[in-house]
């Protein structure tokens, strides 16, 4: 199993903060060519699912599979360089603070 599949298979539910997200999100992780993950956000609940569960992610994020695990492991807080360049693509970097946030991290 790989470290990718790790955090979300394992740590996402565990670390997952109820009453932080307002409104339901969708958020859409593709990370170098074989990580794929979807997962859906609300007050209480905390979906994950392996692959593309939605066409329309209120969030996607594409990048490295290490450049997610340098920002979930805080090693990282991505920043406008990140975007501009290309090493992090997003519809909406802010929500990427809303998901970080759901899971008592910081982006």
């Amino acid at each position: 199993m790989s470290e990718v599949s790790k955090v979300f298979e394992r740590t996402l539910a565990k670390e997952f903060k109820k009453g932080v997200v307002k409104a339901a999100r969708t958020f859409y992780f593709s990370l170098d060519d074989d990580e794929k993950w979807t997962v859906a956000l609300s007050a209480d609940a905390c979906k994950v699912t392996q692959g593309k569960a939605t066409d329309e992610a209120d969030c996607v994020f594409k990048s490295s599979a290490q450049m997610f695990l340098d920002v979930w492991s805080g090693a990282h807080s991505p920043g406008m360089k990140d975007f501009m360049s290309g090493k992090i693509k997003s519809n909406n970097p802010t929500l990427l603070k809303e998901f970080m946030a759901a899971f008592g991290k910081k982006a």
